[in-house]
């Protein structure tokens, strides 16, 4: 019997029933996901009750999945652990299943809460419909830019960039734990590569490219933390450097760069200036498919009132991409930085006006000069500053310049639990801990690693750390399984590991006891120091 067929319904609405546009559902759910279509309904308000068709008494203890629409829920499940931690409601655009088969698209919220008299964590939901379309005559030219009957265009505009942003979380976790993967086996495979071979070269290439992901990792992740730019005193010399490497990873394509001494710093965020000229490398690559030379170069420039580039007067640090490839006709040039324009078959179009934008938002500005059969130039102006660099670390993932070092293994070893639902992440994680010295055990859920953890403490052979992925989906989630282990084992050495985190500043409940926070994807030095340091406590 099916679950609408279990439920006990006020009415059978139709899909043409009305329902109040004003009307505010709320539900509260279990933290946890004990049943297939997810966490248990505590409670719920008549609102929700008249905007699904079901009596309260029929929501109360039924799954969330009965009113959420199936296809998005595992996403949510997945995502609950990171909602669990954030002190602001996530928004989405969901589909509300209504009894009877009918469906509504609303806004909904999600937070964390805890209910008076009741133990443990909980999530409050609330479900408001969008309102429908109003068909008005010369309305079609609002209807195109999304506004929704008499919801403001802004309302909407600000839900649906929220409602992205959690699904790009989402994306960039699931991208970083395939990165996870794709690094450690690197490593390994470094090790087993004597130095000077080509199979070398192809590993550090790969490391380059693996950089670069994991800088775009980190834009996604910053964009739904609302994060936009983090200012720093930048050498645009190490950026262009680190850029002229693409230029090699391509069959037949040379790089020449020139950085003369005294280049003047700038200032800005590092990872969305290396975007920049990542994007305009890799378009001088693809503008010569045969092959060419691709120039770099810096320089500085004091333009005055009256100079060729049109450009405000003033003190500029200059980088200049050039190719020689087959150039932008010139009745093209002045669209190539509309969001809408490319000139590529699967081009987005996006790129140079992305490009644009992070350079305007730097105080600075492109210009282009391109002749069909010659080649292309674009310069990037950037203003400059005498300030000295930051001498921390300027890019959101660490520089690989000869492949990983050998690093050698961790002083006495031990026996580590690795609890990761990622088969493939956890085979590559036991074969870095194999190199380092460690004995591993591997379980895929929470309830598998507490037996594990509690079979193993009072034997011969305990587990001497837990490397703990926060975002177990279905079942207990990362904070239970540590509240849980901390519990059996008050001494219990727990590392807590995410590709939703950062940087070792992850806020995490203090009542789990962690002892290390290692961000994916960690490197294997990364993951020997932070294991060396929690067990030396």
């Amino acid at each position: 019997m099916s679950l609408v067929e279990q439920s006990k319904p006020v009415s059978r609405p139709t899909s043409g029933e009305s329902v109040p546009d004003s009307a505010l559902g709320i539900l509260v759910i279990e933290a946890r996901s004990t049943t297939p279509l997810g966490p248990k309904i505590v409670y719920a308000n008549e609102a929700i009750a008249r905007l699904s068709g079901y009596e309260i008494g029929s929501l109360m203890g039924s799954p969330l999945g009965l009113l959420y629409e199936r296809s998005d829920l595992p996403g949510l499940i997945e995502k609950l652990p990171v909602i669990a931690t954030r002190p602001n409601h996530c928004f989405m655009d969901r589909i509300l299943m209504r009894n009877g088969g009918t469906k509504r698209h609303c806004h909904w919220t999600i937070r964390a809460t805890n209910r008076e008299n009741c133990p443990g964590s909980f999530f409050t939901l609330t479900v408001k419909p969008v309102p429908p379309v109003q068909k008005t005559e010369g309305s079609s030219a609002d209807h195109a830019r999304g506004r929704r009957g008499d919801s403001s265009e802004s309302d909407y505009e600000t839900v649906r960039t929220e409602s992205i942003s959690l699904a790009a979380g989402g994306v960039a976790h699931d991208f970083k734990n395939a990165l996870q993967t794709i690094k450690s086996n690197l490593e390994l495979a470094a090790l087993e590569s004597p130095a000077g071979t080509k199979v070398q070269t192809y590993i550090d290439e790969a490391h380059l490219a693996l950089g670069d992901a994991e800088i775009l990792a980190h834009q996604m992740l910053a964009f739904t933390r609302g994060v936009r730019e983090t200012k720093r005193v930048i050498e645009l010399g190490d950026l262009l450097k680190r850029v002229s490497r693409l230029c090699s990873a391509g069959s037949g394509i040379r790089c020449r760069i020139s950085i003369p001494a005294g280049l003047r710093c700038v200032e800005g965020d590092p990872t969305q200036i290396y975007q920049v000229l990542h994007n305009l490398v890799i378009n001088a690559r693809q503008a010569m498919p045969s092959g060419g030379m691709i120039s770099i170069t810096a320089g500085n420039a004091n333009l005055v009132s009256e100079n060729p580039y049109s450009m405000p007067p003033g003190r500029y640090t200059v980088a200049s991409v050039k190719d020689r490839g087959c150039g932008i006709p010139e009745h093209q040039l002045s669209r190539i930085f509309d969001p809408d324009f490319t000139t590529k078959a699967n081009g987005s179009g996006f790129g140079l006006a992305s490009c644009q934008d992070i350079v305007e938002r730097h105080g600075g500005a492109i210009r282009v000069a391109s002749r069909v059969g010659v080649g292309t130039e674009f310069l990037v102006f950037l203003p400059s500053t005498d300030a000295p660099a930051d001498p921390n670390q300027t890019f959101a993932a660490p520089l690989r310049k000869s492949g990983p070092s050998l690093t050698q293994p961790v002083s006495g070893g031990g026996r580590i639990l690795i609890v990761e639902d990622q088969v493939d992440v956890a085979r590559a994680t036991r074969g870095l801990l194999k190199h380092l010295g460690f004995e591993s055990l591997h379980s895929p859920n929470g309830e598998g690693a507490i037996a594990v953890y509690r079979e193993h403490l009072d034997s011969a052979e305990p587990i001497d750390a837990v490397l703990l992925d926060m975002t177990l989906p279905g079942g207990l989630t990362g904070m239970d399984v540590a509240r849980e282990i901390r519990r059996l084992d008050p001494t219990a050495r727990i590392v807590a590991t995410s590709g939703y985190f950062e940087d070792d500043k992850v806020d995490l409940d203090d009542s789990a006891g962690f002892m290390g926070i290692l961000p994916k994807p960690y490197s294997m030095d990364t993951l020997a120091e932070v294991m060396e340091s929690v067990l030396s406590y």
